[in-house]
């Protein structure tokens, strides 16, 4: 779409009526029509039409503003200011982009001058807070496109490289002896993390150390099942953690501070995942002492317990197995399972989930159980009305979704691993695990020939990364056009308005 649709019908407004608007009100989506007014089906509310560009309080970037007065913050000037600081211009005629990679845009003014608004070209983004103007062009590009997002996180992702998104939704599991033949995946970003399997030794922070140099900007998951008892993977280096059962014994404020304790000597290993706890109700076929128990608010009570600690000790909690393993038919490292309906489901086993979906950031892995009347037959791993049906709409839960296993028997007897990757990214999980590296590799090919295909939408794989990299903590805005991470912007005149 021209520019000349956005910005073409510029007018200034007094920086008067700027200060009074509301800045928390920012459209969902505005989508601006060839003349100049909001596209949309008669009788639909109408979105604010973008009417000018100020520059912001102190000459601190632009504010885009609408007809409405909504105010959004974008960019940083990057050309001296040789007027009165307070506004930018009489009125914007046309644009162009940037030099190729970069995120900025030149706004030409109707006084024949130009000025440019974004980000001019790489910078690095080292702390944790999003600096004032963190939006920069990426919200001007966004105005060349005629659309408005609000989740400019998902925006930036799919500004990416496909490469990059796609091995995003993979994560393979090797043991440390292992972990220096993954220097390819890391280096090409063809992984999003590893399950650490089996025993470590006190050298494994080293060999993890390595890895993420070879991963540079965007920092692999290391994960591992620590979950105490008898699946523990790290005791010989943090020491021994009570099974879920037996931690019952101690008062859930107690069982946070040890947990907490035993998160951060596994942070400082490099480890910052943990596929833990387990809130399944009850101790059926391959739970047994992993369970807190048969009761639904005790182990709401201490899955909740557990999260706390994890994530005080810097540690992401993945919870499991949903939608719930304890009074499953069968043991799944062995053979699918099947679960009771979904209404009971909903009087018992759902239960923690949604308490810890409703008040914390965890991850949730999804296991391979059939749900009658729900999955057809599917494991929920595999199934979008388990996936998105229940967990993300019922459930409200936002967040990272693993799946178990798929080397696991439940999967292995119908599927390959790489189908079942496919299949579960598909259905709505955001991160496959899978076996070693030459599963990780065709599960990579498969997605990659699916989305090439259209069977496997961009958005699926945008939706997935974005929770992947909010996992991680890191900004897929600060990774646009660095290092080779996104598409290469060229200087497209069908996208300047005149």
């Amino acid at each position: 779409m021209a520019l000349l649709a956005a910005v073409g019908c510029f007018a200034v407004l007094p920086d008067a009526a700027a200060q009074t608007s509301s800045e928390s009100e920012t459209p969902s989506l505005v989508t601006v029509a060839p003349d100049g007014e909001p596209e949309g089906s008669e009788g639909a509310p109408s979105a604010p039409r973008i009417v000018a560009v100020l520059r912001g309080p102190g000459g601190v970037g632009y504010w885009v503003i609408g007809a409405d007065g909504t105010i959004e913050p974008v960019g940083t000037s990057i050309l001296p200011i040789v007027s009165e600081p307070p506004q930018l211009t009489t009125q914007v005629v046309g644009a162009r982009l940037g030099a190729p990679g970069a995120l900025g845009v030149w706004l030409q003014l109707a006084d024949d001058s130009e000025v440019a608004i974004g980000d001019p070209g790489p910078t690095v983004l080292t702390g944790e807070e999003r600096p004032l103007g963190w939006l920069s062009g990426v919200a001007v590009r966004q105005l060349l496109s005629g659309a408005w997002w609000t989740d400019v996180d998902r925006w930036c992702t799919s500004e990416l490289s496909l490469p990059v998104r796609i091995g995003q939704t993979i994560m393979t599991a090797l043991g440390e002896r292992s972990l220096g033949f993954a220097v390819e995946e890391a280096r090409d970003r063809r992984i999003a993390g590893i399950l650490v399997q089996g025993p470590v030794t006190e050298h494994v922070w080293r060999r993890i150390a390595e890895l993420q140099d070879f991963a540079g900007r965007i920092p692999l998951i290391f994960a591992v099942d620590e979950e105490g008892g008898r699946v523990q993977r790290l005791a010989a280096v943090v020491g021994r953690l009570p099974s879920a059962s037996a931690q019952t014994a101690r008062s859930p404020a107690e069982v946070a501070e040890v947990t907490a304790d035993h998160a951060r000597k596994m942070y400082r290993l490099g480890f910052t995942m943990n596929f833990a706890p387990v809130i399944d109700v009850g101790a059926g076929e391959g739970i047994g002492d992993r369970s807190f128990g048969n009761d639904p608010a005790t182990v709401t009570e201490y899955g909740m317990a557990t999260v706390e600690g994890l994530s005080a000790g810097g540690v992401v909690s993945v919870v499991k197995h949903f939608p719930g393993h304890g009074a499953a038919t069968a043991d799944t490292h062995d053979r699918l399972a099947s679960t009771a309906p979904l209404d009971e489901l909903r009087q018992r086993d759902l239960i923690p989930f949604a308490a810890v979906i409703g008040a914390t950031d965890a991850a949730v892995m999804v296991g391979h159980l059939s749900v009658p009347g729900l999955t057809g037959g599917l494991p929920a791993s595999l199934s979008a009305a388990a996936i998105d049906g229940v967990l993300r709409n019922e459930l409200g839960h936002s967040g990272l979704v693993v799946t178990d296993s798929l080397i696991m028997g439940a999967i292995r007897s119908q599927w390959s691993v790489s189908e079942a990757a496919l299949l579960a990214v598909s259905a709505g999980a955001d991160l496959a695990l899978v076996g070693g590296l030459e599963d990780a590799d065709a599960a990579f090919a498969e997605i990659e020939t699916a989305v090439a295909e259209g069977r496997l939408s961009l958005d699926r794989i945008d939706a997935a990364a974005t929770n992947v990299f909010r996992a991680k903590g890191v900004y897929a805005c600060a990774l646009v056009g660095r290092d080779g991470l996104g598409r290469q912007v060229l200087y497209d005149p069908t996208l300047v308005g005149r």
